[in-house]
């Protein structure tokens, strides 16, 4: 996953510091040399992490990247007389996200990676969806993809496929969202 900063500006479209402007910055803000939980690419504010391995871009860390970019800013030369606005996109709903939905089965009693998934709704409360049955006869086995859509109001077309289920889900909020 990366994070980074897009001009609009001659010198863009991504934000870099010469290796003078560079040298310039790190004198003055030792910090910027910093190894940190984030992988920057040098004489930028452009990060990126592994989600597999790494910490997920929480608050902490995507404000620790404006500070260096603000760090790094007054070094910019050709920025120099020139206004700066900054505009972020960041989804309020985008999250970690430990599971595929190709990982899922179709059918009760399938494959499943994870035995929850948590999201949050449109309204903003947090929901917990069981991938496995709790009670009756099906206790203990896997809801697969078509149960988790019951659970999660969505309603299906008759005889779907297992790729339109795939494409139904992934525009669903509890398919970018955390998982246990």
């Amino acid at each position: 996953m990366i994070s980074d900063f897009l001009v609009h500006h001659p010198s863009g479209p991504f934000f870099e510091l010469s290796e003078d402007e560079w040298k310039q910055a790190v004198a003055k803000y030792k910090s910027l040399n910093d190894d940190a939980d984030v992988n920057y690419i040098r004489r930028t504010a452009t990060a990126s992490i592994n989600i597999e391995t790494d910490a997920y871009f929480d608050n902490d860390k995507i404000l620790s990247q404006f500070e260096r970019l603000f760090q790094m800013l007054e070094f910019k030369q050709e920025y120099k007389n020139n206004q700066i606005e900054i505009i972020v996109d960041n989804a309020r709903t985008h999250t970690a996200k430990a599971y595929s939905l190709h990982n899922f089965g179709k059918n009760i009693g399938t494959r499943c990676p994870v035995k929850q998934i948590e999201y949050i709704d449109e309204n903003g409360a947090i929901k917990v969806i069981d991938c496995y049955f709790q009670r009756g006869e099906t206790k203990h086995k896997s809801k697969g993809l078509v149960e988790l859509c019951k659970d999660l109001g969505i309603q299906l077309p008759d005889k779907a496929k297992l790729k339109e289920i795939h494409e139904i889900l992934s525009t669903h909020r509890a398919s970018v969202s955390k998982c246990k």
